[in-house]
């Protein structure tokens, strides 16, 4: 069993949907530590979204993907779903595994955001290279506030949930 299929099984078997990696990342998915994979080298926990951001907008760094289940507490854990590659930068922090969360809900909310992801992904790679105008940023958190950046938007202002969020990039990216 590769890596990539340890970690659609580990999120199947908790109830939850699985994000499509693109091919050529999920073939280079490695699991990293328990709930965590990663095609890169993971020095600061996902957790840490602040980090990841930051670092896409500021350094060049290489097309990755990250999937993992992390957090501290009894109600701040998350499902981690970052995806950069090429003009994409994609960043979920989805509430999952709390004590006080419902499980049913945020897992539907996981399977929802996933699904626009999904949409989203397959849209950037079908728009042709000299169209794009992108960088097309979009980081979605249950915790610290969501919003979708891409050249010509008038704001990045916070919206109310990472499924919003992503609904809307979808909608522009569609237009």
């Amino acid at each position: 069993m590769t890596d990539h299929e340890k970690a659609r099984h580990l999120f199947q078997t908790a109830g939850l949907a699985f994000p499509e990696i693109p091919e050529e990342l999920a073939a280079k998915l490695k699991e990293r530590g328990e709930w965590l994979f990663s095609t890169r080298e993971i020095e600061i926990s996902p957790y840490d979204l602040r980090h990841y951001v930051e670092e896409s907008d500021s350094t060049l760094v290489d097309d990755y993907a990250i999937l993992c289940h992390s957090g501290h507490g009894v109600n701040s854990y998350a499902i981690h779903y970052y995806l950069v590659r090429d003009e994409l930068r994609l960043f979920l922090q989805l509430g999952w595994g709390g004590v006080y969360m419902d499980a049913q809900k945020a897992a539907a909310d996981i399977a929802w955001c996933f699904e626009l992801a999904d949409e989203i992904v397959w849209e950037m790679s079908a728009v042709p290279r000299p169209t794009l105008r992108f960088p097309l940023e979009i980081v979605g958190s249950d915790f610290y506030g969501s919003h979708w950046f891409a050249p010509g938007k008038d704001t990045d202002e916070d919206a109310n949930s990472p499924g919003q969020v992503l609904a809307e990039a979808l909608q522009r990216l569609k237009r």
